[in-house]
């Protein structure tokens, strides 16, 4: 009985909180109909087409209408998903997505909190504004401009890492075509572009912190480092927690832009990811692309996205007590 009207009362403790919230930002819901228009229209509208995924491949070049050439399809239930999981290209593919997502997690996620701290500690305003301005740059700059850039850098014969290597006594190195080296251009590039753009949140997050708290700490006696570690992290830690939950939801995405101006068949072993085994079922199938296995492929992908997410907020929701819901 006791928990039967906990029940009732959080939900009459709901109900008025909602009409509450109705009374008080009801002026502002007409604001939302674009954005749900637009959803509807190009997020949940395409949604339809994931009916392919359980049918043969169909003409969509040879029917009337691509909409036709979906219905005329027969089904063939999950043939199509234990096609694409006895492909050995496609576990490849999946490997280095995975690879790849979770080195970016580990290792370039972390960099733009650290840069947002240094950045906020900085005294001189001049400067402070300077590098803002610097580090923003990159993340405007195009995947296919960054490329032009680097492959000028690191060309094996004329590139300026090359000829400076070679001026120190050094062999020159293959970087652009090396699958040893492929992953670590990846990461690099990756940071170089959208460490800067990426710092600009958690600097948001830093400036909405009381600024006696740390003023607090300093005449405690706390250093720098014990400032950082108590009163400014914690007091992001929400940011970082949406964040994380956000970035490990693309887990499945490694960059398909990125690895496409970057890739050559020289690199397939390590830059074959499921955006390029994807890209190869639409653009190198002959007359007929794959448009039910990239279907599928997309599917899983989504679905591995939406488990990914929900686990996560989970996890931060019950150790951490952090969460987007």
């Amino acid at each position: 009985m006791a928990a039967k009207a906990k029940v009732k009362v959080d939900r009459a403790t709901k109900r008025r909180e909602l009409k509450l919230g109705m009374k008080r930002y009801g002026n502002l819901f007409p604001f939302y109909i674009p954005a749900i228009v637009f959803a509807l229209i190009f997020c949940y509208m395409p949604m339809v087409g994931l009916v392919m995924a359980f049918k043969e491949n169909p003409n969509l070049l040879g029917a009337s209408s691509a909409v036709q050439g979906i219905i005329e399809a027969d089904w063939v239930g999950w043939e199509n998903f234990k096609t694409i999981f006895n492909n050995p290209k496609f576990l490849s593919s999946l490997k280095n997505t995975l690879y790849i997502s979770i080195l970016k997690i580990t290792l370039v996620f972390p960099l733009p909190i650290w840069l947002a701290i240094m950045v906020s500690e900085m005294k001189t305003r001049p400067m402070k504004r300077s590098l803002q301005v610097v580090m923003y740059i990159p993340y405007f700059l195009s995947w296919v401009t960054i490329a032009g850039i680097f492959v000028s850098v690191l060309a094996l014969k004329t590139g300026v890492v090359n000829n400076v290597l070679e001026a120190l006594g050094h062999e020159r190195y293959q970087f652009m075509n090396n699958n040893e080296s492929f992953v670590k251009l990846l990461l690099l590039t990756n940071a170089w572009k959208d460490v800067g753009w990426s710092a600009t949140t958690y600097l948001a997050a830093i400036t909405a912190l009381d600024p006696a708290l740390n003023e607090a700490a300093r005449i405690d006696g706390a250093t720098k480092w014990q400032q950082i570690k108590y009163v400014t992290l914690p007091g992001i830690m929400p940011t970082i927690a949406s964040m994380l939950i956000i970035r490990v939801g693309s887990i499945m995405d490694a960059g398909f832009t990125q690895v496409y101006v970057f890739f050559s068949p020289f690199v397939e072993e390590s830059g074959n990811i499921l955006g390029m085994y994807t890209w190869r079922l639409i653009n190198e199938s002959g007359m007929v692309p794959q448009y039910a296995l990239s279907t599928t492929v997309g599917l899983f992908n989504s679905t591995v996205a939406m488990i990914l997410v929900v686990s996560t907020n989970f996890i931060l929701k019950k150790f951490f007590n952090r969460s987007i819901w």
